[in-house]
């Protein structure tokens, strides 16, 4: 049977930066059980394939995840791996989803030099920015690589210029690395019996190529190496190495100033596009300072693959994948609320097609996973310092008729102070001290902790009806007295999208759980919420209260 398709698995991999040569080895997320871990999930590790000096890969499993070696991070590495899809012509039903190997090239009279990999690399940042197209840069022209190359190669970026007249950025004698690419010789697998301990969970006879990401380096024009001195936004800098001061400090990039604004690529360069602070310069006087033309490394890179089946009559067949490069994350085993299948889910079908469909269980699994994964995202920051730089002035029909009983909340009348109608009215916080430095850091992990229940989640809705309305605050909504630099506690608070505006859940992740808001409201009472519903407490109870609650607002000593 023929080979009718081939898969570029996973389609979309994210990379991250590294100086380190040796890559991340692979791990999973797992349900926590570990008491000691913040989050609702750890990391595990998973079998690595190690890259030996002929091409091929021997898997590992590793007994623990090292994210640095000698303060060098590692770099994330993703394998794109090829299958395939084989069966009769015009019965596309009964087709066969297998990893494709040189077997199965062989067997269909093609072999690894039938396959060519086509990678191209870019970086739009600037471009976009200034509105001048002449700003990009990645690789002049694709870079072709046969499936029996298997020698890593370095992925080269220079300028790309649409107008002639055009000083290139990268000068023309120069480039700049976005990484390697390296196709894997594809090994032997053992035979089901040969005992070997990794031959149920990987093929090392699937065609693979690996994209290693660059090692995060920053580039400028002349002068850009020497170290800038400390300001009131600065600690001082050097903005790139020694060697990396190469770029032409004409071309348009250097000295571009944020004074007009211009959002389309493609029109005459007319000033630095929002947000406006995040080019280097930005920081040295309220962000309206010129840009001192600094440029990284990360890029977009896309790849095709095609088979040529010409020799068997038979016609080419190619599939596609796009890899991200990004700066590192510092937290892998903790989950953004907004992931990269939340925004693909947020882009397709109607409001109808994504809330109806889905059945109760299925609901409360979603949001369950959702505010696990809120949880774990106020988990990894400081609330009160983000509060203290972003927290808008309350305006007055933000604020309640009075402060909050006991808060001792910094600047009650910014946004989730004590005078916010927002915040909870039978919750005071104490202000910050030696045995309690953050409260405010605190109160949050506590109150989404517990709300990472779904149970107890349900609870909080049938006792506040409206409180999700209230809080949450719905996609790419901007109050009055929002801006870049200021916000409303509204959920998420205090942290910004691209856009420099408020950050929010996508519309549909809002839209689904308003929905499932709904469905609690109307549907009956579970036995385990009856179990968590509040108490009369007795009068000695709620005396004992009283003195508790007393004794942490005015303690200066851990009780």
């Amino acid at each position: 049977m023929p080979i009718q398709r081939i898969i570029c698995n996973p389609p979309i991999s994210i990379a991250r930066l590294g100086e380190s040569s040796v890559p991340l080895d692979a791990f999973s997320w797992i349900a926590s059980e570990d008491p000691h871990v913040i989050g609702e999930t750890q990391i595990k590790p998973q079998w690595t394939l190690d890259i030996q000096d002929d091409g091929s890969v021997i898997p590992r499993m590793p007994d623990r995840i090292v994210l640095k070696d000698s303060g060098q991070l590692r770099p994330v590495a993703p394998f794109i791996e090829l299958w395939c899809d084989v069966g009769n012509d015009g019965d596309e039903d009964n087709w066969q989803r297998q990893p494709l190997t040189t077997s199965v090239l062989t067997a269909h009279g093609l072999n690894n030099a039938n396959i060519t990999f086509e990678i191209s690399a870019m970086n739009l940042k600037v471009a976009r920015r200034t509105g001048d197209p002449n700003h990009r840069y990645g690789t002049i022209s694709p870079m072709q690589i046969r499936g029996d190359q298997h020698t890593p190669f370095t992925i080269h970026a220079g300028s790309l210029i649409t107008n002639a007249a055009a000083i290139p950025m990268i000068p023309v004698d120069r480039s700049i690395a976005l990484g390697r690419v390296q196709v894997i010789r594809p090994g032997i697998q053992p035979p089901d019996n040969a005992g070997v301990t990794w031959a149920d969970d990987v093929n090392i006879e699937t065609i693979r190529i690996r994209i290693t990401p660059a090692t995060g380096e920053f580039y400028g024009p002349p002068g850009s190496e020497q170290t800038v001195l400390p300001t009131s936004r600065s600690r001082g800098f050097s903005a790139v190495k020694a060697g990396n001061s190469f770029l032409n400090a004409a071309a348009g990039w250097a000295g571009a100033t944020t004074e007009r604004v211009t959002v389309r690529l493609g029109e005459p360069p007319s000033g630095l596009v929002s947000p406006g602070d995040t080019y280097d310069g930005a920081e040295q006087s309220g962000g309206n300072d010129p840009s001192l033309g600094i440029i990284d490394d990360t890029c977009e890179i896309s790849l095709s693959v095609s088979i040529d089946q010409n020799s068997i009559g038979r016609p080419a067949l190619t599939s596609t994948a796009t890899v991200f490069c990004g700066p590192p994350d510092y937290s892998p085993d903790r989950r953004p609320f907004v992931s990269l299948a939340d925004s693909f889910n947020d882009r397709s079908g109607t409001k109808d097609q994504r809330n109806l469909s889905i059945t109760d269980d299925e609901l409360d699994r979603w949001v369950e996973d959702l505010f696990e994964r809120t949880y774990e995202t106020v988990s990894l920051f400081n609330v009160d310092l983000w509060r203290a730089s972003f927290a808008t002035s309350l305006s007055a029909s933000q604020q309640r008729a009075s402060q909050i009983p006991n808060d001792q909340t910094v600047a009650p009348t910014r946004a989730m102070g004590g005078f916010d109608a927002l915040r909870d009215g039978n919750i005071s916080l104490s202000a910050p001290s030696t045995n309690q430095p953050l409260p405010v850091s605190q109160r949050a992990r506590e109150r989404h902790r517990n709300l990472s229940d779904i149970v107890a989640l349900k609870r909080f809705i049938r006792e506040n009806p409206n409180r999700f309305e209230e809080l949450i605050r719905p996609a790419f909504f901007v109050a009055d007295n929002e801006n870049p630099g200021a916000t409303t506690m509204q959920m998420p608070p205090f942290m910004r999208n691209s856009n420099a505006q408020p950050l929010t859940l996508t519309q549909w992740q809002y839209e689904l759980l308003m929905e499932w808001q709904r469905r609690v409201l109307t549907g009956p009472v579970l036995v385990e919420e009856e179990a968590l519903m509040p108490q009369t407490l007795s009068p000695a109870a709620e005396q004992r209260r009283a003195r508790v609650l007393e004794q942490l607002n005015s303690a200066t000593d851990p009780i």
